[in-house]
């Protein structure tokens, strides 16, 4: 039996755990960048805020909403402690994103004399009185099945679909709400006439192989309670790293888009130095108004994870960006990653200048996490800062 533990609204739930006075309001958490709801409380749903709405277009449906500015380092250690009360019930633990989880509860029902639907009503109850957040929990022979089920129950609930119950559960499931079946996939399955999660879990094996090739087969065996996806506990190094978003409004002034590079290029360093990773390529890509995509990159001799060696070559880079176009996002993404332990010294290098960067970064990596995320900062991405600050302060007629 598998478990999927699906925090609700959990970025919202972070802010009202730590300001319970806001339970019961319509709470809206913004994106850091572009100011577009990230978050939102049931109170804030029933005026038809949605996740991604604009700021401007939030304010306007629920005038009287409490908006808050993402605070994701805080986010990030709330996730960590709720992945942890995870691990005090189960060894197996699979964490999917920062609020969402796979279990194996295999054998966890007769361990503890308890039914299924009892430990993820206890499992619950942890996390509230822990945490201060709610969460869903749906429990099924399954992954696919888990999290078909959880979606049922949002939100804090507890959904146990056994093997007998999945025929009649799949009547009542569409099949765009299927995980892995997007719009491409729902399509397809339409010209046979097959709207519902049942009807596609009839059809031979030989169209689902022609349809969705070997994922779609593993997927049509979830449907029928089979144990395809394994739940993996171990830890995964990342292959790669990066950050991106878009612009409120596209521009053409390069220290803006310098800003905002500067900004992803300091939040995947973060991510860079938790996994103790270094850098072999630097890549800066961009997208203008017209959706057409930029790639600039630089390739290390030898992979870094030196912060300002990373930012000079990111100046470099920025420098090439053709003048004149107008630009939607951009974002930075690291790969030729590896371990930055076994990084070896170049034998003419000067080990004295080498100690001296290393002191550096680990001083601005000190300083940021005893005094807050960007507490020590580039100029650019400060810049960058600064002007949107004055931007969200006159849409809110602060100044």
């Amino acid at each position: 039996m598998i478990a999927l533990i699906d925090a609700d609204s959990f970025f919202a739930s972070c802010e009202l755990s730590r300001n319970p006075h806001l339970r019961g309001k319509p709470v809206m958490v913004l994106g850091r960048i572009g100011s577009f709801i990230l978050a939102k409380t049931h109170e804030a749903k029933q005026y038809g805020v949605n996740t991604v709405m604009p700021y401007w277009e939030a304010k306007q449906k629920c005038p009287q909403g409490i908006f808050i500015e993402g605070d994701f380092r805080f986010y990030t250690q709330v996730s960590r402690r709720l992945m942890k009360i995870l691990k005090n019930w189960s060894p197996l633990v699979q964490v999917s994103s920062i609020d969402e989880a796979y279990m194996d509860l295999t054998g966890i029902d007769k361990m503890r004399d308890q039914s299924f639907e009892s430990i993820g009503d206890a499992i619950r109850e942890d996390v509230w009185q822990q945490l201060g957040i709610t969460v869903t929990v749906g429990i099924a022979p399954n992954k696919v099945l888990a999290k078909m089920a959880c979606e049922q129950k949002k939100p804090n609930g507890t959904a146990l679909l056994l093997k007998p119950q999945i025929p009649h559960f799949l009547s009542q499931i569409e099949v765009g709400d299927i995980p892995g079946i997007g719009r491409g996939r729902q399509l397809a399955v339409k010209r046979y006439g097959i709207h519902w999660a049942k009807e596609l879990s009839e059809l031979p094996m030989s169209i689902i192989k022609n349809l969705f090739g070997r994922n779609g087969i593993l997927l049509w065996k979830e449907l029928h309670g089979e144990y395809m996806f394994k739940v993996d506990g171990s830890a995964h190094t990342p292959k790669q790293i990066g950050r991106t978003s878009s612009l409120e409004k596209p521009t053409s002034n390069l220290k803006i888009i310098e800003g905002l590079a500067f900004y992803h290029l300091e939040r995947s360093i973060e991510s860079l130095h938790r996994h103790k990773l270094a850098v072999g390529d630097v890549n800066l890509y961009l997208r203008d108004r017209d959706f057409k995509r930029l790639y600039l990159t630089h390739s290390f001799s030898k992979p870094t994870d030196d912060f300002f060696k990373l930012a000079r070559q990111l100046q470099k880079l920025i420098w090439k960006i053709p003048p004149g176009r107008w630009w939607r996002s951009a974002g930075i993404l690291f790969t030729g990653l590896s371990s930055a332990n076994s990084r070896q010294l170049n034998l003419f290098e000067d080990i004295s200048s080498v100690i001296s960067e290393e002191k550096l970064n680990q001083a601005k990596d000190e300083l940021n996490k005893r005094y807050g995320q960007f507490a020590l900062s580039s100029a650019s991405h400060l810049f960058y800062e600064k002007r949107k600050k004055k931007s969200d302060e006159l849409r809110l007629g602060l100044i």
